[in-house]
């Protein structure tokens, strides 16, 4: 979920003893549907996090509340327990989200370093080196596809993130351009036997594109330095400052900040909720973010 600090904060302030079956009921058009977010975070989940000792669940105990973790001052105690689960979990989603956008970043400057070196191949360029560097690359760009493959279909870690989603649009497209060589005469890579497949995956030809290099080297090396320009700033444009991976790191920033900050007051409130259920996969990068950010 790409939630704003802003968002959060505005929300929970507004919601009092006599407004909470309202925020768990919202109207249409609601920028914050607490029904649909605890849906959504916690009927997937099957193995509970022993990794989430920041969330703000880890109070053992809060003055006021009843033994089972409830705030018995509310109306409906029970309703605002389940809001406080929702936002364990976010708290922990939002750190395992952050990590592996970090990954996926860092994949994506990987691939475009990668791709300006296809820039130096030239008419003179041997075929089997050719061939090699872009079969190093396309291995490479397939291997980074598939790393983050699950996680673009999970809506608890990348799949409602649109940096993540922008990143593998764009760079397939890079990929699939009819332009690269446009003027030499070459339309694109596909002509050379450079494509994806339905997957997603970079795939070589290797008999077309030793054809095309035979017969027009200069051509098919203007496209190969077309794509490794092109690619390369596309990666560049993704990772830029205000751009979608720095805007989105931001957003999960400001979040995580906010529930930190109300680790007292949240609970307090509206009780302890539960501990935050994890896939193993969403554990392990949250082991990964308290590593790298908190210690």
């Amino acid at each position: 979920m790409d939630f704003s600090a802003k968002n959060i904060a505005s929300q929970i302030a507004s919601i009092k003893t006599d407004t909470l079956s309202n925020l768990l009921n919202p109207k249409a058009g609601s920028t914050f549907d607490l029904a649909s977010l605890s849906s959504e975070y916690m009927a997937t989940h099957q193995a509970n996090s022993d990794l989430a000792s920041n969330t703000v669940n880890a109070t053992n105990s809060v003055a006021g509340l009843s033994p089972t973790g409830r705030n018995p001052a509310l109306a409906d105690p029970e309703s605002a327990y389940q809001m406080m689960s929702v936002i364990n979990f976010s708290n922990a989603a939002f750190q395992a989200q952050h990590a592996e956008l970090a990954d996926m970043a860092q994949g994506v400057r990987q691939l475009g370093q990668s791709a300006a070196q296809l820039t130096a191949i030239d008419a003179a360029t041997p075929l089997n080196a050719m061939q090699n560097k872009l079969q190093t690359f396309a291995d490479q760009y397939n291997s980074w596809r598939l790393e983050f493959d699950a996680a673009l279909q999970d809506p608890n870690q990348l799949g409602n993130t649109q940096a993540a989603q922008l990143a593998r649009h764009e760079l397939q497209a890079s990929i699939n351009s009819p332009f690269h060589g446009a003027n030499a005469g070459m339309q694109g890579l596909a002509a050379m036997g450079i494509s994806t497949n339905a997957q997603g995956f970079m795939q070589l030809d290797r008999q077309q594109l030793a054809a095309q290099w035979q017969s027009n080297p200069a051509q098919a090396a203007q496209a190969l330095n077309d794509f490794g320009q092109h690619f390369n700033g596309a990666s560049e444009q993704l990772l830029a400052p205000n751009q979608s991976f720095a805007k989105q790191t931001a957003n999960l920033d400001k979040a995580i900040s906010y529930i930190k900050d109300s680790q007292t007051a949240l609970p307090t409130e509206f009780g302890l909720g539960d501990p935050p259920k994890l896939s193993p996969q969403m554990q392990k990068l949250l082991a990964e973010y308290q590593s790298k950010v908190i210690a």
